[in-house]
């Protein structure tokens, strides 16, 4: 999805040793996630989009990366 003044880069929130990460991306739409632990691995989290606004990321074990979207 292109979005007309927006960014070309992915918006990166990094979290530290967590089950959950609640991002407030305040985008006012659904954005693609993913998600890269520290050892440049990608990882599976579900991923809820709790509005166009914010999504949380939860995992079964504790974590540490960052989340991508766009």
């Amino acid at each position: 999805m292109f979005v007309f003044g927006a960014s070309a880069e992915p918006e990166k929130y990094n979290f530290t040793d967590t089950k959950t990460v609640i991002i407030n991306h305040n985008l006012g739409y659904f954005p693609w996630a993913w998600i890269i632990l520290n050892d440049n691995i990608q990882s599976l989290g579900t991923i809820q989009h709790n509005s166009t606004n914010q999504l949380t990321v939860t995992f079964q074990n504790s974590q540490s990366g960052a989340v991508y979207i766009r």
